[in-house]
């Protein structure tokens, strides 16, 4: 059933890296084209617009509110004489002069501009992360799977050696059915390593904002990253006290739920301006036109004339004292709302220290295992060096050489491991700190 499933995967995969097409991508531009095509950077651009036009309504507070009405038709009747058109114009104005909940508004404007702009910096933080991890792994699951490739090369060498010496007499069945399974389970892990490769290539794509598919107007064929360099390694070392007053500083995610409870609190008090009188400059204004049909209209009232335009000003005030516990509710449920945004930025806070120690760890143990790995990398070149100069005088047989090759590729294999893991953690690390945004902002000013 195994070897069923593998041989049917195996057509199906190479059919599809046969049809696809694909372009080269460094790390460089993996992180460019996902900071300016990542469709969730792109739609958070789109809130920060948002958030401008919202500014304006909670800023309308405190400025002049102008109405007017226009009315105008026909009338006709004993009354006004003739069939006659009549038109008035209505004007109204007012102006706060007493308002609590005016400064707090105006603050809160400004902070929906800061809670987008924070959002849109937690975003592009998450997806350059993202788009780097998967861009290293890519990178690690292509040299992985040239690696199996020479593995698989070297056993497939091997079962023909047991072959041959079967053949001779020399060999026994039960060594070449060793051999082929060896090499078969080689296989199966070749081709679920190029089936993710596959996924990896296709998330990358995805991240950075390409079209997996183009037509080139008879099908429509498959078109995906080709990843460009080399796993790099630089060596970090860390100084957490340092790392911890960065990430405290420039955290998007912090900064977010700063702003978050900043404008709760500018909430609170703008409801809790409800407890207070409000006093406004108003003014009105009623203008009626002169014209023949109202000329002719008789006075309803003897001595006062029914045509007569006005304008009126002065200062009016209003103060609800009791409000049956309706300032007090949304004010204790906007305060809720907030110390949960404070208890979230606490806890925030307190995880980054153990997550630069866990770095840090990661870091640590990824440079001793490739430092050990490496030292064993020379001892198998040394190794195969003495069996092919053996081999060479009849001391050793070609199957101890195959063996020493494989050898010498399988800790190549854990010193690439290392080699990604260490760089992974170098990944976390900018995360944790918060360094992508030094890169948005070298980007913006680069395109500026």
């Amino acid at each position: 059933m195994l070897l069923l499933a593998f041989f049917t995967t195996l057509p199906v995969m190479a059919q599809i890296e046969q049809q696809s097409q694909s372009y080269p991508m460094t790390m460089a531009d993996c992180l460019a084209q996902t900071f300016a095509q990542n469709p969730d950077i792109q739609r958070l651009r789109a809130d920060v617009e948002r958030a401008t036009g919202t500014k304006l309504v909670f800023w309308s507070r405190a400025l002049p509110q102008l109405s007017g009405q226009v009315t105008g038709g026909l009338r006709q009747g004993s009354l006004y004489g003739s069939l006659g058109p009549f038109s008035t114009l209505t004007a109204q104005f007012s102006q706060p002069l007493i308002d609590v909940g005016i400064p707090p508004s105006l603050d809160r404007g400004k902070l929906e501009v800061i809670v987008a702009q924070q959002n849109l910096n937690r975003e592009v933080t998450e997806r350059l992360h993202e788009a780097r991890s998967t861009f290293l792994r890519a990178l690690y699951q292509r040299d992985l799977i040239a690696l199996y490739a020479e593995i698989g090369q070297r056993l497939q060498a091997n079962v023909d050696s047991e072959q041959q010496r079967l053949d001779v007499g020399t060999g026994n069945e039960a060594s070449l059915k060793w051999a082929k399974i060896q090499k078969l389970n080689l296989e199966r892990d070749l081709t679920n390593l190029r089936g993710d490769y596959f996924a990896t290539l296709t998330r990358l794509a995805e991240l950075s904002g390409r079209e997996l598919a183009e037509s080139d107007g008879t099908k429509r064929q498959v078109r995906l990253p080709k990843p460009v360099g080399e796993l790099q390694y630089e060596n970090v070392e860390l100084n957490l006290s340092r790392e911890t007053a960065y990430a405290m500083e420039h955290r998007a995610d912090l900064k977010l739920l700063q702003a978050l409870s900043d404008a709760a609190r500018d909430d609170r008090r703008t409801v809790q301006a409800g407890y207070f009188p409000l006093v406004s400059l108003t003014a009105s204004a009623l203008y009626i036109p002169e014209n023949k049909a109202l000329s002719k209209q008789t006075d309803i009232v003897p001595g006062r004339d029914t045509r007569l335009s006005e304008v009126r000003a002065g200062v009016a005030m209003g103060w609800q004292v009791i409000d049956n516990g309706q300032v007090t509710g949304a004010s204790r449920r906007i305060e809720a709302s907030r110390q949960q945004y404070e208890i979230a930025l606490h806890n925030l806070k307190q995880d980054i220290p153990r997550e630069l120690a866990t770095v840090e760890a990661a870091l640590q143990a990824a440079n001793a295992r490739r430092d050990a790995l490496a030292k064993s990398a020379e001892a198998a070149e040394e190794n195969l060096k003495l069996i092919e100069a053996q081999v060479t005088l009849g001391q050793a047989t070609q199957f101890d050489f195959l063996k020493a090759q494989s050898n010498l590729l399988s800790v190549r294999a854990g010193v690439l491991d290392a080699t990604y893991s260490h760089e992974l953690a170098r990944a976390d690390l900018d995360r944790v700190t918060g360094r992508y945004l030094e890169y948005k902002t070298e980007t913006t000013a680069a395109q500026r």
